[in-house]
C-alpha cells in the first residue's frame, strides 16, 4: 500500500525583501589624520571663541550695577536699560537708525531684484561688467565710499538729510540683494515665464504673478542683509550725518569718545539683538520655505 503525500504551494504573504546596500568599509583613521582632525576642531573653536566672547562680554557688561565699565561685574542691575530707553537722545537715535535702514533696505531690494532679473534674462555683452559694477560697493573700502559721499553731499549742501543717507546706504545693500536673487534665479525654470507670456500675460504680470512668488525667500534674505548693513554701519554716518541725522551707531561712537558707561554696552546690546534677530528671521523664512516645498 503506497501513500501519496501532496504538498500545497506556499502563498507569499509578505513582499520580498530588498537587499540592503552593501556597507562601505571605512578605513580606520591614521594617527596623523586624528591629529589633523582634532587640530582643525581646536582652530575652529578658537576662531568662534574669538568672535563670540567679545560679544558676550558686551551683553554681560550692560547688566553692570556701577556707573562705569568694569569686568568682571561688580553687581547685576537693569537700571542702565531703564536709562537707555528713558533717554530721549538714545531713543531718537535708535528710531532714526531704523527709519534710515528701512528706507535703504526698500530701495536696495527693489533695485537689486530688478537688476538681478534683468541681468539674468539679458544676453548683452556688457552683462558681466554691469554685474561687477553693482557688486563693487562690497569690494571698495568703506572709508573710500564715506569720503566720496561726503564730498558729494557737501557740494550739494545736503549733509544730514536722512533720505539721501538712506540712498547712500542702499548702494551698499544692492549687492546682497543682487547675489541672493541671482542665485535663486539660477534655480528658476524660465519656461514658466515663457508659458505665461504665450498665454497672453504681459511682462509686468508675468514678473508679478510667476517670477516674484518663486523668489520670496531670496528677496527677503537680501532685504534683511541690506537692513542690517544700514542699521549698524558707523563709518559713512560719521561723514554725512551732520547734526540732523544722529543714528544709533553715531550716538554710540560719540558716547564712547566722551562718556564710557554701561549705557554704551546697552546700546551695543541693542545692535547685537536687532542684527541677530533679523538673521534668525531669515533662517526661519528659509526653513519654512523648504518645509513647504517638501510637503508639495
Amino acid at each position: 500500500m503506497s501513500t501519496t503525500m501532496t504538498t500545497e504551494p506556499e502563498t507569499a504573504t509578505t513582499p520580498p525583501k530588498t537587499a540592503a546596500p552593501p556597507r562601505r568599509n571605512r578605513m580606520p583613521a591614521t594617527p596623523l589624520e586624528r591629529v589633523l582632525r582634532w587640530g582643525l576642531r581646536i582652530v575652529v573653536a578658537l576662531v568662534l571663541g574669538f568672535l563670540i566672547v567679545p560679544i558676550l562680554i558686551v551683553v554681560v557688561e550692560s547688566f553692570n550695577s556701577v556707573d562705569y565699565l568694569s569686568f568682571p561685574l561688580e553687581g547685576w542691575s537693569l537700571r542702565h536699560y531703564e536709562q537707555f530707553f528713558s533717554n530721549v537722545d538714545w531713543v531718537s537715535a535708535t528710531t532714526q537708525s531704523a527709519k534710515i535702514a528701512g528706507l535703504a533696505a526698500l530701495i536696495a531690494t527693489v533695485t537689486g531684484t530688478l537688476a538681478a532679473w534683468g541681468l539674468g534674462r539679458s544676453r548683452a555683452r556688457g552683462k558681466a561688467l554691469a554685474f561687477a559694477l553693482l557688486y563693487s560697493p562690497i569690494v571698495v573700502p568703506i572709508i573710500v565710499l564715506a569720503m566720496s559721499y561726503y564730498f558729494v553731499f557737501a557740494k550739494l549742501h545736503v549733509i544730514g538729510e536722512w533720505v539721501l543717507i538712506s540712498v547712500a546706504y542702499s548702494v551698499m545693500g544692492v549687492p546682497y540683494v543682487l547675489v541672493a536673487v541671482s542665485n535663486a534665479l539660477q534655480q528658476f525654470d524660465p519656461e514658466l515665464e515663457n508659458a505665461a507670456r504665450t498665454l497672453g500675460a504681459s511682462m509686468t504680470r508675468t514678473l508679478r504673478w510667476i517670477t516674484l512668488p518663486q523668489l520670496t525667500s531670496a528677496i527677503s534674505a537680501g532685504a534683511l542683509f541690506a537692513f542690517v548693513v544700514a542699521f549698524d554701519e558707523a563709518v559713512i554716518i560719521l561723514f554725512v550725518s551732520g547734526s540732523g541725522s544722529i543714528t544709533l551707531a553715531r550716538k554710540l561712537w560719540d558716547s564712547v569718545r566722551y562718556d564710557i558707561s554701561p549705557t554704551v554696552a546697552v546700546a551695543g546690546t541693542v545692535l547685537i539683538v536687532v542684527c541677530t534677530g533679523l538673521f534668525l528671521v531669515a533662517e526661519l523664512i528659509k526653513a519654512l520655505k523648504e518645509r513647504r516645498e517638501r510637503r508639495a
